[in-house]
């Protein structure tokens, strides 16, 4: 599977959010907006459940109990809409963005698990093995897929791919609980 793909699911994600949702800030929109204009940025965005990364931008929906906008970068937050807009379209590394929605979301659930199972198969070199299931985005088929591939790797003997199906499976199983 490649980069591609994953970042036509970002953008789409982006699009959902951006019409299901009001957000604190208005220019909360604007990044957002920003965000799926361009490959390069949605190649270099991460959506995150956990604050535990250098360059964090966490954006807040109404009805939310967090801060409506908030970018840290270097151990350095700035909380000012217009100065965050121009950081991140001067600076196109990578940023994890944090969403507090005011409710819970499947579809915030599935860009998680979708980017940390693109990141697991292209290490790999195994590419080929999501692209046959791009159609099928449930959850649950995920969640059988990867049951599928862990007792392929029981009956193998593939530790290495037993424990990565594994941790895979665990937060398929904490998404699930959030």
């Amino acid at each position: 599977m490649d980069q591609t793909w994953l970042n036509y699911e970002k953008q789409r994600f982006i699009e959902y959010i951006l019409y299901q949702y009001d957000f604190k800030a208005t220019e909360s929109v604007w990044i957002l907006n920003l965000l799926k204009s361009n490959p390069i940025y949605l190649s270099n965005i991460s959506f995150i459940k956990t604050v535990n990364h250098d360059r964090v931008l966490s954006i807040s929906t109404k009805d939310s109990n967090q801060l409506p906008l908030l970018y840290c970068k270097n151990q350095f937050c700035i909380d000012d809409g217009r100065q965050i807009f121009h950081d991140i379209r001067l600076d196109q590394s990578h940023i994890h963005v944090l969403l507090y929605l005011n409710k819970r979301d499947d579809r915030l659930n599935r860009i998680c698990l979708l980017q940390k199972l693109v990141e697991y198969f292209n290490k790999d070199g195994q590419t080929q093995f999501l692209s046959q299931y791009r159609n099928h985005l449930t959850m649950d088929h995920w969640e059988q897929m990867i049951r599928s591939e862990i007792d392929k790797a029981l009956d193998n003997n593939d530790q290495k791919t037993f424990l990565e199906m594994t941790k895979i499976m665990q937060y398929i199983i904490e998404l699930g609980e959030h």
